[in-house]
C-alpha cells in the first residue's frame, strides 16, 4: 500500500507521546514493506533529530482557528491524497477537513485516529468554570459541531481510538460503531526492554531488599496532571527517610509545586530536575523503584505509562479509567484525586517487595501485546480493510 499520514508536527525533542506514536506507526508500516509519506501541517514546529524511515513533506497551515485548520487539511488532502491508496489523519485535529474531503468527492479512503476529545468538548462545569460569555460560546460551538460536524465526520471510512473510553465519547457523540476500532498507543516496548536489559530476573534483583525506595513521576507540569497530589500524599507518610521522590518535567505549574514542597518542609525528600533529555529520563526510570501517574482525564491512555511498564517498574495509577484498562489491572490504583488514598498505595507498595516484583513482571509481559510491532499488524489490517471496502466491485 501507499499510505499518506497527515499530522500536526514531528517534534522529536520536546513534544509528547503522540509524535512518537505516529512516527512508530509510519515506521512500522514502512518496515512491513509499505510506501509511507508523512505530511506535517504545522511544519514550523518540526524538530527532526534523526533520519526518517519514510518520506516527509512539509505542509504549512498557518491558521489556528477551527475553520482555517479544517480548510488547510482539506487542501492538503486534495493535493496529496491521489498519491496514496489510503490516508491516515490525526482525527481530533483534522476530523472535519478529512470528512469534507470524502464528502466533496475525494476518492481515497480516510482513516482517522482519536486519542483526545475535540476542543469544543471542554468541561464548563468544573471547579474552574470559564466566564459566562465563554461558556455560552462553548455551548453554541458544541451544538453546531454536533448538528453539522457529525454528518461530516461520518464520511470518514474508519475510526481508530486508543482506548475504549475515548471510543465511547465519540460513539455517544454520533459516530458509527461499525467503523470503529481500538488500538493502543504505539511504544517501542521491546526496544526499551532490550536496550536496558530489562528482564524478570533484573526486576527481582532491582527491587530486592531496598533500604531506600525511589518514587518517580514525569511529564509536563500542568495542573491537570496532578503532580501536587504526589507532594500532598508524601507529606502524610511516616518515616520519610525511607523514601525519595523525583519529578521531572517543566511547565506552568512547576513553580507552584516547588513552593508547596518547600512550605511543607519536604525539599530534602522531593527533587525537581526540570525538563530532561531522553537519555537522562531513561536513567531516572532505571534508578527508580515505583512509577506514579498521578492524574489525567480518565478516558485517556498514556504512552508514558506504557514506557514505565517496559522499564520494569510497578506503577501507581488513578483507578476506574483507561490507565487501569491499559495495565489490565496490574497496577496499584487509588481513588481519583484522593491524595490520602495515593499515600496509602505508596506506603503499601513500598513495603511489599513481592507485590512490586509481581506488578513489574506482569507489566513487562505486556511487551508481547503492546509493542508497536505487534500493534502495527492491527493497524495494517484496518487500513487494508478500509481500502478493500472502497474498491469498486
Amino acid at each position: 500500500m501507499n499510505v499518506v499520514f497527515l499530522t500536526s508536527k514531528l517534534n522529536f525533542k520536546t513534544a509528547g507521546g503522540s509524535v512518537m506514536d505516529l512516527h512508530l506507526k509510519a515506521k512500522g508500516l514502512a518496515d512491513l514493506g509499505h510506501t509511507v509519506t508523512v505530511i506535517t501541517a504545522f511544519s514550523h514546529s518540526n524538530i527532526l533529530v534523526e533520519p526518517l524511515p519514510y518520506k516527509h513533506i512539509e505542509g504549512m497551515v498557518t491558521s489556528r482557528g477551527l475553520i482555517g485548520i479544517q480548510y488547510g487539511a482539506l487542501r492538503i488532502l486534495q493535493k496529496y491524497a491521489a498519491r496514496a491508496d489510503v490516508v491516515y489523519v490525526d482525527g481530533q485535529i483534522f476530523l472535519y477537513g478529512a470528512g469534507l474531503y470524502r464528502l466533496f468527492g475525494g476518492t481515497v479512503p480516510v482513516v482517522a485516529f482519536f486519542n483526545t476529545r475535540p476542543n469544543a468538548w471542554e468541561d464548563i462545569h468544573g471547579s474552574t468554570r470559564p466566564p459566562i460569555l465563554k461558556r455560552i460560546k462553548m455551548v453554541l460551538r458544541k451544538f453546531i459541531e454536533h448538528r453539522i460536524g457529525v454528518p461530516i465526520v461520518r464520511n470518514i471510512d474508519a475510526y481508530i481510538f486508543n482506548t475504549p473510553m475515548v471510543e465511547k465519547l465519540y460513539l455517544d457523540w454520533g459516530l458509527r460503531k461499525e467503523k470503529s476500532s481500538v488500538v493502543e498507543d504505539f511504544v517501542d516496548m521491546r526496544g526499551i526492554a532490550e536496550h536496558n536489559h530489562i528482564t524478570k530476573e533484573k526486576i527481582k534483583s532491582h527491587q530486592h531488599n531496598q533500604p531506600l525506595i525511589t518514587f518517580f513521576s514525569t511529564g509536563r507540569m500542568l495542573k491537570e496532571k496532578g503532580f501536587e497530589l504526589i507532594v500532598r500524599a508524601f507529606a502524610t507518610l511516616n518515616e520519610k527517610n525511607r523514601y525519595r521522590v523525583v519529578i521531572t518535567g517543566a511547565g506552568p505549574d512547576k513553580e507552584h509545586i516547588e513552593a508547596l514542597t518547600k512550605n511543607l518542609g519536604l525539599s530534602d525528600f522531593i527533587t525537581f530536575p526540570g525538563w530532561v533529555d531522553k537519555e537522562t529520563l531513561s536513567r531516572y526510570f532505571l534508578n527508580s523503584h515505583i512509577f506514579i501517574f498521578p492524574k489525567w482525564w480518565l478516558a485517556y491512555g498514556s504512552a508514558l505509562l506504557t514506557e514505565a511498564l517496559a522499564f520494569g517498574l510497578p506503577c501507581i495509577i488513578p483507578g476506574g479509567g483507561a490507565l487501569e484498562w491499559l495495565t489490565e489491572g496490574n497496577a496499584a490504583s487509588f481513588k481519583n484525586d484522593d491524595f490520602e488514598d495515593l499515600a496509602d498505595k505508596m506506603k503499601q507498595l513500598a513495603e511489599d517487595e513481592k507485590w512490586r516484583v509481581s506488578l513489574a513482571q506482569k507489566g513487562l509481559a505486556r511487551v508481547e501485546t503492546l509493542d508497536y510491532r505487534v500493534l502495527c499488524k492491527r493497524l495494517e489490517h484496518i487500513l487494508e480493510t478500509a481500502l478493500r471496502k472502497n474498491q469498486p466491485r
